[in-house]
């Protein structure tokens, strides 16, 4: 594929100067290989976190970061997409593009919500100066007809003291009669790390009017925070409150921790009088390679949902496209007995049919869109003999693996080619192929693995050592 992303348009924001490179680029990567079907992916240029989330006005919204001109983290803008079913978007378009001066380094992450019938935008305007970061929070509100309008000048701005100025990704709320924004940050402890503190914070903040902000410190959190704090998020889920953190600096577990960075949840109460969470259980996300910043909401019937980014800092890909990322699939989160689930909405289900049973130690499948459902034969490869990934269940360990180390194309070997999970018993094994972005939920959700692969043509499923048993289902043409 031509590559058309100019490294020299990084700090560039979209405007009618550029709107032709943009194009191309769109127009460019409709000939892409390795484009999802189901999953959200930016019609051109680098996505990463998901933003904004909201049901409003009878739809779906997703924002997302968005730097258009290449696959760099450049100028980010706020990208925006709308859905009534979660399954099929609209045309991507700018919600926000950093063009004043208060948000000159990017319009950063940020969350949304809904009052007296406006959707309020909250984000982080990215301010950078020689002398280093001067944090701001800034808000713009979108009306009915989702006409966009930023508010004048940041709601809050300024370092607070013995932090950085690394303070950003604001995740607004109410209680009560009050609003509380979470934000997330880091904290000097005497040493310093690129600008950022060696403790990461959650600071808390509360207004009566979204505008007017009062600072309340710092929400104790009894866990390892790594060095910076960021992308925070907080849904309630049968009566617990479920919080969402992403996490830099986390040091490397046996079998946690193994990426560039870390997104964890919490289960348990926020005590906001107290200034603390009290965990209940807690544990990393995800466990594959990709998979960061997600963000929690309440869909239709206030279903608590999620999205994260399909992706985790900057990993190195094998080949040259002008697109990179995407988003995970919309997923409702639960808990069951205690442990925290997500899985796929039952909208997302609904798009595989074209059911076929499977009791073979091999099959090929022509679909580069499929779900595979299997109960037995939890050792497994996928691909082709000189081209796979593979799938290991060690029963007596209770540790399931996820290797790339057998694809041809080689992705992020920096940071290794295998994950793994430890788990008491597997009941299920759900597979979601959507060309090169593939979603593993054990027991419909208790564990996930989320990565990329990059493969090419008919796919082949088979087992080294026994039968394959369960069901394929192939989404329709």
């Amino acid at each position: 594929m031509k590559d058309l992303g100019i490294e020299s348009h990084k700090g560039t924001y979209y405007q009618k100067s550029n709107k032709d490179l943009f194009d191309q680029l769109k127009k460019e990567n409709k000939h892409s290989k390795y484009l999802p079907k189901i999953h959200i992916f930016p019609e051109a240029g680098l996505m990463n976190d998901p933003n904004g989330l909201a049901y409003f006005n009878d739809q779906y919204h997703v924002f997302f970061q968005w730097y258009p001109f290449g696959t760099v983290h450049g100028l980010k803008h706020w990208g925006h997409t709308t859905s009534t079913d979660l399954v099929h978007w609209s045309s991507q378009e700018f919600a926000l593009i950093p063009n004043q001066e208060y948000e000159k380094n990017g319009c950063y992450s940020g969350n949304a919500i809904e009052f007296e019938g406006k959707l309020y935008l909250f984000y982080t305007a990215n301010y950078k100066t020689a002398e280093g970061k001067i944090p701001k929070q800034a808000i713009a509100v979108m009306d009915q007809e989702g006409n966009i309008e930023k508010y004048a000048e940041p709601i809050i701005s300024g370092e607070v003291e013995g932090l950085s100025g690394e303070l950003r990704d604001p995740f607004v709320f109410k209680k009560s009669d009050t609003f509380y924004m979470l934000l997330g940050g880091s904290q000097f402890h005497g040493h310093s790390y690129a600008g950022f503190g060696d403790n990461g914070v959650l600071l808390l903040y509360k207004s009566k009017n979204l505008f007017e902000w009062e600072y309340m410190g710092i929400i104790d959190i009894p866990i390892d925070t790594g060095y910076m704090l960021e992308c925070p998020s907080l849904i309630q889920v049968d009566d617990k409150d479920v919080l969402f953190l992403s996490l830099m600096g986390v040091s490397s577990e046996s079998q946690r921790f193994s990426n560039r960075f870390a997104s964890i949840y919490l289960v348990g109460k926020l005590e906001i009088d107290a200034m603390y969470f009290q965990v209940e259980n807690w544990d990393e996300m995800d466990a594959g390679f990709d998979f960061y910043a997600p963000q929690a909401f309440y869909g239709k019937r206030n279903i608590p949902l999620l999205l994260a980014w399909f992706g985790c800092g900057e990993p190195e890909y094998p080949m040259k496209e002008n697109w990179k990322h995407g988003l995970t699939f919309p997923q409702q989160v639960s808990l069951e007995d205690g442990k925290f689930k997500r899985y796929p909405v039952k909208e997302i289900i609904e798009q595989f049919s074209n059911q076929q049973e499977v009791a073979t130690s091999s099959f090929n499948i022509d679909s580069p869109t499929y779900y595979l459902k299997l109960n037995e034969g939890l050792h497994f490869k996928v691909g082709k003999e000189n081209d796979y990934w593979e799938f290991i269940y060690n029963a007596s360990a209770g540790k399931v693996t996820i290797s790339r180390e057998n694809l041809r194309q080689k992705i992020d070997e920096t940071y290794g080619s295998e994950r793994s999970t430890f788990i008491n018993a597997i009941t299920s094994v759900d597979v979601f192929v959507d060309n090169s972005f593939v979603e593993v939920y054990l027991n419909k959700g208790e564990k996930v693995f989320s990565f990329n692969v990059f493969q090419e043509g008919t796919t082949t499923v088979w087992s080294p050592a026994g039968q394959l048993e369960g069901t394929l289902y192939v989404s329709e043409p």
